[in-house]
């Protein structure tokens, strides 16, 4: 039977390679797509573990990162953080530290030559993390008035000289400039993708909030958002409820949030993952297409090859010997596009990571996947013609010319 099947493709390889060609794109799409999408399920994975996940951010305005929350809301001012909100916030159960920041974006002189990074104002006794990041000089302390703490990005990568402890660097914003001491360079952090690369952490610089103040040229000064690390983890959820409903009586009429990083990775992958399903749905289409055109020609073959069924009939071969035999030529077709599909995918799927900066992650799964797709579609296809062919009548399939 399997030499009869090779004999069927052999009869006419351009059929058989057109036939097999919509089921080698519908398994290289489904593999692509698949390993495209699990690449950047674990992409998004693997940039949130750079952040305490449990660290609660508090932001005048209204964000949202819920699938089932509200998205139309009633504008609202955003709220103006101040001193009062910093002590507001330490009086509440079961908040550890509370870290006022501001930031800016900037443009940085150094011996003549320009450039742009981001400032942040901190309360240094509040920072302790980024106290412990310091890999030369030191941190700000409260004395600090214009001292520069930098990223490692700033001290190596904007200028072509490198910036240490000890440098004096000019900081322009808008029409006010402010001129530093350099008194630390904080190590070199991981980078992410989230926020582009101008919030890159290794071109952050950090000065005192009464630097930020002068450098700023506003007459009211208020805090860009808090930081807020809490005593439980476990208890995070109850104290954003807490933050909410405490602010409220500084904060009637304006907008404000408090969110976690959580809360974004959970929203991130659950969009990513019905992207996941929308890609492998894509391929599916392509597989249906193909398995279509399988059956078509499947048919085709069936008439052209009736005297040779016929043949067999009469030497004794059964109904379901004549379908089975199609059906295998079916699935072994589907087998061989398959694996000619899945190469081809993994090929494909290699150039995007590493050409197109793309995340990609080729998994036993999708190659399964795909392979079983491909398998099942082509079989599914020759049903039908494999059926018709088991049942030709015998005497007129040899009459036939």
């Amino acid at each position: 039977m399997l030499e009869f099947i090779a004999v069927g493709f052999k009869a006419d390889r351009f059929k058989t390679l057109m036939s097999s060609l919509g089921i080698i794109i519908g398994v290289m799409a489904i593999v692509v797509m698949l390993s495209v999408g699990q690449g950047l399920y674990s992409g998004v994975s693997s940039q949130f573990s750079a952040f305490d996940l449990d660290m609660v951010r508090v932001m005048p305005g209204t964000f949202s990162f819920s699938m089932n929350s509200p998205q139309s809301r009633i504008a609202e001012e955003p709220a103006k953080f101040t001193d009062k909100d910093t002590k507001a916030l330490e009086n509440i159960v079961g908040i550890k530290n509370v870290a006022p920041e501001t930031s800016a974006n900037v443009i940085i002189s150094f011996r003549d030559k320009n450039s742009t990074a981001s400032v942040t104002g901190v309360d240094p006794k509040k920072e302790d993390d980024l106290k412990d990041k310091v890999a030369l000089g030191r941190f700000l302390t409260d004395s600090d008035y214009k001292s520069i703490v930098i990223g490692s990005g700033v001290s190596e990568g904007l200028f072509r000289m490198k910036v240490t402890p000890g440098n004096k660097i000019r900081l322009y914003y808008q029409d006010h400039y402010v001129d530093f001491k350099v008194v630390g360079v904080i190590q070199e952090q991981q980078q992410t993708s989230f926020g582009g690369p101008g919030n890159s952490p290794n071109t952050q610089m950090y000065i005192t909030h009464r630097a930020m103040k002068e450098l700023l040229g506003r007459d009211n000064y208020y805090y860009g958002t808090f930081l807020v690390t809490v005593e439980d983890p476990a208890q995070t959820a109850d104290v954003v409820e807490r933050i909410k409903t405490d602010l409220k009586r500084y904060h009637k009429n304006e907008a404000y949030d408090a969110t976690t990083a959580r809360d974004m990775l959970s929203s991130l992958l659950s969009v990513l993952s019905m992207i996941q399903i929308a890609l492998a749905g894509i391929g599916a289409i392509s597989l249906v297409v193909g398995g279509i055109g399988i059956a078509n020609v499947m048919m085709l073959t069936v008439k052209e090859r009736i005297r040779e069924i016929g043949v067999l009939k009469a030497l004794g071969a059964t109904m379901r010997d004549i379908r089975i035999q199609y059906l295998l030529e079916a699935g072994v077709l589907g087998l061989v596009s398959s694996i000619i599909g899945i190469t081809l995918g993994v090929l494909i799927s290699l150039a995007i990571g590493t050409l197109g900066s793309l995340p990609s992650a080729i998994t036993p799964a999708s190659i399964a996947l795909g392979l079983l797709f491909g398998v099942l579609t082509t079989t599914i296809a020759g049903v039908y013609p494999a059926n018709r062919a088991a049942r030709l009548d015998p005497i007129e399939a040899l009459r036939a010319e």
